[in-house]
């Protein structure tokens, strides 16, 4: 009986992760009454893992150029940090990608899922559980599974971590950090793509109009883009 009952559960999860994709609306629904996060978000950080570990010798080389062409970083301690990164061992070189990875996966989700609540909760005066919004955001997430498919082909055949799939493509990998590059990239189609789905979570969840839902959305995005590249713009030439 147990038997079956976990291979339901293996079915059922299966065919929500197929729904978010074709009904979206139909995950969103089911989660409202029951907030499994755990089957998407393990499925995320395993990607990510997976793709960390796949661009290691693309994020060596990217931080190697990094600290060769960097004004901020004194020659001296240019020889010091090539020296120590060409010392570190496999394990080193692997380990820490990962772990990064994960990590990463886990805060970015966690400040997601808080800005939407925050909006939600206190300036639309909905209600909804931390764990509704996480469940949201973990779903939601599975969109960075096509998007994985298509960029890291993409990085590994050019070898570079920049793989835009927005108008920023137009440009070259030599411009990544320029400002135009940075405004175009912010009209990624993934980008787009998530939040046309959170919107869809957010409404059901909340209970919101589209309409109301859209605006919560677009605003958060288009605060984090503004952030994300005020600092890009910041702390270019400077290696965090």
């Amino acid at each position: 009986m147990s038997e079956i009952k976990s291979e339901q559960q293996e079915i059922a999860l299966l065919n929500k992760s197929i729904n978010l994709f074709t009904k979206p609306s139909a995950v969103f629904t089911n989660i409202k009454d029951r907030s499994d996060w755990w089957f998407p978000f393990t499925i995320i950080v395993l990607v990510t893992i997976i793709s960390a570990l796949s661009t290691v010798d693309i994020q060596v080389r990217a931080q190697r150029d990094f600290i060769n062409t960097s004004e901020m970083i004194p020659e001296s301690k240019k020889v010091e940090m090539l020296d120590a990164m060409d010392n570190q061992g496999m394990l080193n070189k692997q380990v820490a990608p990962a772990i990064g990875g994960a990590l990463s996966v886990g805060i970015s989700y966690l400040v997601v899922a808080g800005a939407l609540m925050l909006f939600g909760n206190f300036v639309y005066g909905g209600q909804a559980s931390f764990t509704q919004i996480f469940a949201l955001v973990s779903w939601g997430g599975l969109i960075g599974l096509p998007e994985l498919i298509v960029k890291l082909p993409m990085m590994l055949i050019n070898r570079t971590l920049h793989a835009p799939t927005s108008p920023a493509i137009f440009l070259s990998s030599l411009e990544s950090k320029t400002l135009l590059y940075n405004v175009l990239d912010v009209f990624d189609i993934f980008a787009i793509w998530k939040i046309i789905v959170f919107s869809v979570g957010f409404a059901i969840i909340y209970n919101f109009s589209m309409k109301k839902s859209y605006t919560a959305v677009v605003v958060l995005y288009v605060i984090y883009a503004g952030v994300s590249i005020s600092l890009g713009q910041l702390f270019k030439g400077v290696m965090l």
